[in-house]
């Protein structure tokens, strides 16, 4: 295969010349995701300027790339930012010409280079070329993104449709689910089961009665168990194939469960075995979520074991399987050859790879080969021609080691089994997600993917039981609660920073180990949804750990300070006295746990004041963080109204600092209550709200602008403070992002957080609601309408996610505190007034960018004042430790919470310098002296 030459565009071809471990590689598949999207010429000529100002695109030596229209199209833009660096005749032409003509070239070099993997833009015309490449057989693939809106679904239903009235046997056709229907995840069973289910039935039928074969496409492991049931109630009726990823740890008693299913109902089934295309992904994931482990290995040579072991077992049960194996590895084809001897089965490859593999095996065996050949639009193929290179151009695959001379033949042909540690261990390179942080653990999560984790849940939300009322610190209680905690703060301010780490430390364990109860309580006093929930109970074991490390860090020992000879300086850190640690109703446990964590950590007693709409989950975390060794005086609840209780809280003189999250013009009356106050002036530590963008250029990808901004404006009901309340699009991308947020509003449901489908639960309270509905009014009358969610059958504080189209000096410029987002289009001319809108709002807590251009990115955040900026993702969830949250001008004074200085705020600081000579002389002087005399 090596000496083979490859084809000119070949998948080999291309990751010999341009590897992704390079500047090129990386900036070719930047430009290939994303140019053909882009409407508008000053746009893609910017991310071309960007992409290829720098990199090596000198030719080939071996001309092969050269000779394509291509490479040669990408020569042209070879260093175009600089090509006057560096005369030559072609950089010459470059000028001459201008950037629209390196434009088109470059277009249509991406479409070159797409031909080389889709088979065809039409089914009919995929049809036709499949007829002429005897003796391959193909699977088609209509090619797509997963569907967010029921219109998308019925698109690819219709596709999906055609394409099988379309294709003859021995083709075949290859189904995505998440194609046909907007919500194909666990949560959502049943109406996957009632809506889609149908739709799979109607396809078989029609494959059936066509004779043409068709296999469920493998997707996330979250999605296995959803797609494992739906492909067991097609089997009931029909032969429906199935792929099959071995680098799940479940694949192969996944492979033991299709073997029997292929038994009860008497089928051969199609199954299809991969070794997975979304490894990264699945990493990623776990360790977001905080799994026990990865649903994945971990070493490339236990994916190529499993997938072995898994062939194994398919290809025992001739009876009830019909193995296809995909892969490109040539080891892993003479596996197969060897152990499926005398036994039916076929292989299968992608159009565009491995063909020198195949050719050579055609060439000496009749064996069946399969194409999996996607069909459908250039832009359609760009996210699947990025994820084949990703995933193929990979260091440990063998797509990219066969097309690197620096890897041996024997490597490439090893036995995985010899490159295994003995005994078996993970890849230590790719620590489990407990052990993500280097000096902390990761808080442990719960699988929602999961039927058993939900179905538990929901069991134990509906037996807990009612909440029951909660009394209200009285003004007598509330004075003798500060002198306790007064007297208590000299006694536990004197244990070492180390021990009063190690009882947070505690707390975090008991924090994950009560979690279903916690969830429980969060739900049904908070309204919030189990996700909301899983990552609160997170959220509050991460403040625990991270601030127990600072302690240790800071507050363990003193720190001793350079000076002069003869003189010891050190500074130390203590607790300033007592705190008021007054806390928001949206986030009952995470942030009223996260401001005493840090209080109790830096040597204060605490004096906690939760919101009166959720006294019982902060009650409950006292009566934890109290078992881990707290003690009682030390951490006392104040419960009640904010004018009632926290009102003369903070204006007590005994009270030594105040930490407040919520709204700006509370903090605002704290401030000034502080000030008012005889003796000593105290910190306020202040986070407040914002007016939240996201601004988003036309390079940005729509699909997943829209699935960002679903969670960052409507998650929780959009009562966050880090919520996006403003969306910004450039013009010439907005009617797509537009179309799709209207269809993803629609498929949200609005109800009950107590049930596990649940995507958005209810506004705090009456109060709030009639304030957001008011708003909504306004809106209907002044604002286009651009999309809402259903509305709920549930009675309660209920208010739809609903999206407007403003212009932009309609915005508002307060914070509108639900799910309710505002909407503007912009040129790319109007960016600068865009930014200097944000600007003279004041506010600066979150911003979000979506783009594929980092000179865009730049220019915004160099333009804005804002905390936290979070690029080409979702921007609400910050991570303690990892994304220290907290804004400025309006939307807070600062230290971040969950940042490294955040605790600092909270003590205060005392030097002690002692005058070691006074005792006899600078003895660590005569001691130098005496060592160069003795040298």
């Amino acid at each position: 295969m090596r000496a083979t030459p490859p084809g000119a565009l070949s998948a080999e071809s291309f990751l010999r010349h341009y590897g992704l471990s390079t500047p090129e590689g990386v900036a070719l598949m930047c430009v290939a995701e994303a140019l053909l999207r882009i409407p508008d010429a000053a746009t893609a000529d910017a991310l071309l300027r960007e992409k290829f100002s720098q990199g090596d695109w000198a030719p080939a030596s071996d001309d092969s790339l050269l000779a394509s229209a291509a490479d040669w199209a990408l020569l042209l833009t070879g260093k175009l930012a600089r090509w006057h660096d560096e005369p030559s005749p072609l950089k010459h032409m470059v000028a001459r010409l201008g950037e629209p003509v390196v434009r088109a070239a470059v277009r249509q070099a991406m479409r070159i280079l797409a031909e080389q993997f889709v088979l065809a833009e039409t089914i009919e015309e995929a049809v036709r070329r499949g007829a002429t490449r005897a003796p391959y057989v193909h699977s088609y693939d209509m090619l797509g993104e997963a569907a967010r809106t029921a219109a998308d679904a019925t698109r690819y239903m219709e596709l999906y449709s055609h394409a099988i009235r379309t294709v003859r046997a021995p083709d075949t056709l290859s189904i995505k689910l998440s194609a046909l229907h907007p919500r194909f995840e666990e949560a959502k069973r049943s109406r996957v089961m009632s809506e889609l289910l149908p739709c799979l039935k109607e396809l078989a039928g029609l494959a059936t009665a066509r004779g043409v074969g068709y296999t469920i496409d493998a997707e996330e492991s979250e999605r296995l168990e959803l797609t494992l049931d739906l492909h067991a109630a097609l089997a009931d009726e029909f032969t429906p194939g199935l792929a099959v990823q071995a680098y799940q740890k479940r694949a192969l008693p996944v492979c033991e469960w299709l073997v029997e299913l292929g038994r009860k109902a008497k089928r051969r089934l199609p199954i299809r075995l991969v070794k997975g295309a979304y490894w990264d992904s699945e990493v990623k994931r776990a360790q977001q979520l905080g799994m026990a482990d990865y649903p994945v290995f971990s070493r490339k040579a236990a994916t190529d074991l499993s997938y072995v072991a898994c062939a194994t077992r398919l290809l025992d049960a001739p009876e009830a399987i019909y193995p296809a194996f995909a892969t490109h590895n040539c080891r892993t084809v003479a596996t197969i050859l060897e152990i499926g001897r005398g036994r039916e089965f076929e292989f299968q490859k992608l159009v565009g790879m491995g063909d020198a593999l195949y050719e050579a095996l055609l060439a000496e065996r009749k064996v069946t080969v399969r194409m999996y050949a996607p069909v459908g639009s250039f832009t359609d193929l760009l996210p699947y021609l990025v994820r084949r290179m990703l995933e193929n151009g990979a260091n440990t695959s063998f797509v990219h080691q066969i097309a690197d001379p620096e890897v041996s033949l024997t490597a490439l042909v090893a036995d995985p089994l010899a490159a295994l540690p003995e005994p078996y261990r993970p890849n230590e390179r790719i620590p489990l997600p407990r052990n993500l942080y280097p000096d902390r653990l990761n808080s442990l999560g719960l699988d929602l993917s999961r039927r058993d984790v939900l179905d538990a849940l929901h069991r134990k939300i509906a037996t807990d039981r009612r909440l029951m009322p909660v009394a209200e610190t009285g003004a007598a209680e509330l004075q003798a609660a500060i002198g306790r905690a007064s007297q208590a703060f000299e006694r536990w301010s004197r244990v070492p920073g180390g021990v009063r780490a190690a009882y947070l430390e505690t707390a975090a364990e008991l924090l994950e180990g009560r979690i279903a109860e916690l969830v429980s309580l969060i739900v049904r006093e908070g309204g919030r949804t189990y996700a909301d929930a899983v990552a609160e109970v997170r959220e509050a074991a991460d403040f625990c750990r991270y601030y127990a490390l600072q302690a240790r860090r800071h507050f363990a020992e003193a720190t001793v300070l350079p000076g002069p000879a003869g003189e010891r300086n050190e500074l130390e850190l203590h607790g300033r006295g007592v705190f008021a640690c007054i806390s928001p109703w949206n986030f009952p446990l995470a942030i009223f746990t996260g401001q005493i964590a840090a209080a109790l950590a830096a040597g204060n007693a605490v004096i906690a004041k939760p919101a009166e709409q959720t006294p019982r989950v902060a009650l409950r975390a006292i009566e934890i963080l109290r078992e881990a060794g707290i003690p009682a005086d030390a951490l006392i609840a104040a419960i009640g109204h904010g004018e009632r209780v926290g009102a003369p809280l903070v204006a007590d003189p005994r009270i030594a600092g105040v930490a407040f999250t919520g709204s700006v013009e509370t903090a605002k009356g704290i401030n000034a209550a502080l000030a008012a106050r005889e003796g000593p002036i105290v910190p306020l530590i202040a986070e407040t709200g914002g007016v939240n963008a996201m601004l988003v250029d036309s390079s940005a990808l729509p699909e997943q602008v829209v699935d960002d901004t679903i969670i960052s404006a409507f998650q929780s009901a959009g009562q966050r403070c880090s919520a996006q309340r403003l969306l910004f699009v450039d013009e010439g991308a907005a009617p797509r992002i537009l179309q799709l947020l209207a269809g993803a509003l629609a498929e949200l449901r609005v109800g009950d957080p107590a049930e596990p489908d649940t995507d958005i639960g209810p506004i705090i309270d009456a109060a709030a609601q009639a304030a957001l509905a008011a708003h909504i009014e306004k809106l209907r009358r002044a604002a286009k309408l651009i999309g809402e969610a259903p509305a709920p059958a549930a009675k309660g504080h209920f208010i739809v996610p609903i999206a407007f189209q403003l212009p932009l000096e309609q915005l508002p410029r307060t914070e509108v505190f639900g799910p309710v987002l505002h909407v503007c289009t912009y040129r790319r001319a109007e960016l600068p007034a865009v930014l200097r809108w944000l600007r003279e709002t004041g506010y600066g807590l979150t911003l979000g960018i979506h783009s594929r251009i980092q000179s865009f990115v730049d220019d915004v955040v160099s333009a804005t004042r804002v905390g936290n900026t979070y690029v080409n993702r979702s921007m609400i969830g910050a991570v303690v430790g990892v994304q220290p949250f907290g804004g400025e001008g309006l939307s807070g004074t600062g230290p971040k919470a969950g940042g490294p200085h955040y605790m600092l705020r909270f003590a205060t600081e005392r030097t002690l310098t002692v005058n070691t000579a006074a005792i006899g002389g600078v003895t660590e002087l005569l001691t130098q002296a005496r060592d160069q005399r003795a040298s």
